[in-house]
């Protein structure tokens, strides 16, 4: 994977999964009560939010260096660089990591929900979700140089921290 796609993707899976133990833990630890259509609006509504929300914080991050970068400069306004091919690069670059990070947010949020929606134990779902996490941190801990214990625990604590707080609000 492209380094500056790590980012994206990285936050595209967790938040897809733990959002969607947010809100559809309890509905997921009953039998049959998940469908298919419902696992796909949910995983679609969690992409979009999560794509919404990368696109505004991953461009005004690049805005605020392209803008410090033109005062390191010198330049009497941060619009001269905003207006060149640089400001149409970060544009660019923040638009390539919200579709990254919207498709998987989409997929990480359809693992859980697939796996509820397609088998009738109430366990599946969230050992999907909780072995997605893990293998997240362990390919995490390997791109990052991290500990390969820390990473995955650290995933794994979050997604059941996620789910227990997403069966006590019982959102659908």
């Amino acid at each position: 994977m492209r380094p500056r796609l790590l980012f994206p993707v990285t936050i595209g899976l967790s938040d897809g999964i733990i959002t969607s133990l947010m809100i559809a833990a309890s509905r997921m630890a009953e039998p049959s009560s998940v469908s298919a259509y419902f696992a796909l609006r949910v995983a679609a509504g969690s992409a979009i939010v999560g794509m919404f929300s990368f696109f505004v914080a991953e461009y005004s991050r690049l805005r605020n260096e392209l803008s410090r970068s033109s005062r390191q400069l010198g330049y009497p306004s941060p619009s001269f660089l905003l207006r060149t091919r640089l400001g149409r690069s970060i544009l660019v670059e923040a638009i390539t990591g919200t579709s990254a990070s919207g498709v998987s947010g989409f997929t990480g949020a359809l693992i859980p929900l697939a796996a509820a929606a397609f088998t009738l134990s109430p366990y599946a779902p969230f050992l999907a979700a909780f072995v997605s996490l893990v293998l997240l941190g362990i390919g995490l801990a390997r791109a990052v140089s991290g500990s390969y214990i820390t990473w995955p625990t650290g995933m794994l604590a979050l997604g059941i921290l996620m789910a227990l707080v997403g069966m006590a609000l019982h959102i659908t």
